[in-house]
């Protein structure tokens, strides 16, 4: 099997999302994470789930379909005491660009291999965190490489 698909594709997507102007307009770069988080992070921020592999292998293919999960983490945005936008909005945008940086598209992994993203199985859910939103989704990618 092709080496390394799970580092490879999570590297990608996480310079995906932090080159996208709008999505960043949202979250700072500095706030979107692989799997660790830091404790003191500030809100809102997106961080990548733990990958998951199903090897693919033909005759001419070599690869795998990896699926992992991105959340985004969001409070209400305030100017001074008063609220402009709700939590769930907030969260709400933030997976609206997430959905628009990474569905249905193809993101070149650092070996030049081309993986498929495509976004299943979004929501939206209230936080544990006391009146904050998460958004998630679930990423495929399949990655076809010659063996």
């Amino acid at each position: 099997m092709a080496k390394g698909l799970q580092r490879l594709l999570r590297r990608a997507v996480l310079v995906r999302l932090k080159a996208d102007p709008q999505l960043t307009a949202l979250v700072p770069p500095s706030s979107i994470y692989g799997q660790a988080v830091p404790s003191s992070r500030p809100w809102p921020f997106i961080k990548l789930g733990p990958p998951l592999t199903l090897r693919l292998r033909q005759s001419c293919v070599d690869g795998g379909t990896i699926t992992m999960d991105v959340h985004a983490f969001a409070n209400a945005r305030k100017s001074g005491s008063q609220t402009v936008e709700t939590a769930e909005d907030h969260a709400s945008r933030i997976g609206e660009r997430i959905e628009a940086a990474l569905n249905d598209n193809r993101i070149e992994l650092d070996t030049g291999i081309t993986a498929r993203i495509r976004l299943s199985d979004m929501q939206l859910l209230q936080d544990d965190e006391p009146e904050a939103f998460h958004y998630l989704a679930q990423i495929t990618a399949r990655v076809l490489a010659q063996p």
